[in-house]
């Protein structure tokens, strides 16, 4: 039904047991998955034998040794057997809600980019996946854990084909998120947001596996380029982008004011084929409001402690 791949850090200390921890609950899933790992990092070849799931080491990366997600991408495409795959980084756990999301989406159509606000969750040690596991996790995720904001989303399920020439984003760094939503958007797929459906769960961790820290994930050296390569802010689509909303009541579509405005928003790069007076306006105003956007961001930035650029 799924093919579900994710590219992993190496299986050292805390990172190493909640990874072990987010593909444990991966096999659990019902039906089962293919799942792939992809990469070399220390422990990965291992833990994929351990845990049973297939394992791709040979991944390009860029000069800094992070791996690149367009050669990822395309590995995970070519071996995968299942028609729908699933992208998702390599600390979440995932629920059977994501099996029951996509049974229920794939009724209605097959072109399709389904993705979920992540709920955040302190795991500090291996999780012990006994008979209620589901229940005991979901219990604790109710008691202690915290729904991420817009741009919290770890996953995404979509079908073969539709993210497609893929730039050479660096994973981990921001923005390839935003790259896969402008992409289904502009093949015309429904962008569906299944927060109030899916429970997936982030166990949080500190980031000392990167230079600078989280602070670099948004403004190093990888981060910049991240952007650069999306094509900038006016392709910065996050779930704000969304057509339609899963829940309770299924699938519909969604008509509200975060619609009308990002339709004003992204007109430009949606539909660059519109006719000069229809484009032209929305084209000035967009323009006015990133120079402002970036204006502000500049003052904000005068008062934050630069990152280290040596890496």
């Amino acid at each position: 039904m799924l093919s579900i791949f994710s590219i992993p850090k190496a299986f050292k200390g805390h990172i190493g047991a909640i990874q072990r921890n987010a593909i444990g609950s991966w096999t659990r899933l019902e039906p089962k998955c293919e799942i792939f790992l992809l990469g070399d990092d220390e422990g990965t070849k291992e833990a994929a034998e351990e845990l049973g799931v297939h394992h791709i080491p040979q991944v390009e990366r860029n000069e800094y040794g992070t791996p690149l997600l367009n050669d990822a991408y395309r590995l995970a495409e070519s071996k995968a057997t299942e028609p729908m795959l699933c992208y998702v980084n390599a600390d979440m756990i995932l629920t059977q809600s994501l099996i029951e999301a996509v049974q229920s989406v794939t009724v209605k159509t097959d072109w399709f980019f389904m993705t979920a606000r992540r709920r955040d969750l302190d795991v500090p040690e291996f999780f012990d996946f006994e008979d209620g596991w589901t229940e005991n996790i979901l219990d604790l995720v109710k008691a202690e854990g915290s729904l991420g904001g817009i741009s919290a989303i770890d996953f995404w399920v979509y079908p073969k084909g539709l993210l497609v020439d893929m730039p050479p984003l660096a994973v981990g760094r921001i923005a390839f998120e935003c790259w896969c939503i402008y992409r289904a958007r502009l093949s015309k797929a429904d962008v569906i947001d299944a927060t109030p459906f899916v429970v997936s769960i982030h166990q949080t961790h500190d980031y000392s596996h990167i230079p600078g820290g989280s602070v670099a994930l948004g403004r190093g050296i990888e981060a910049r380029r991240n952007r650069e390569l999306v094509g900038g802010r006016p392709h910065f689509f996050s779930l704000k982008d969304r057509t339609h909303i899963l829940d309770s009541r299924g699938l519909r579509r969604v008509h509200d004011h975060w619609r009308i405005w990002r339709t004003f928003r992204t007109s430009p790069v949606l539909h660059p084929s519109l006719p000069l007076p229809v484009r032209l306006p929305a084209v000035l105003l967009n323009n006015a409001l990133d120079s402002s956007i970036e204006l502000l961001k500049k003052v904000r930035n005068l008062r934050t402690p630069a990152v280290p650029e040596q890496r």
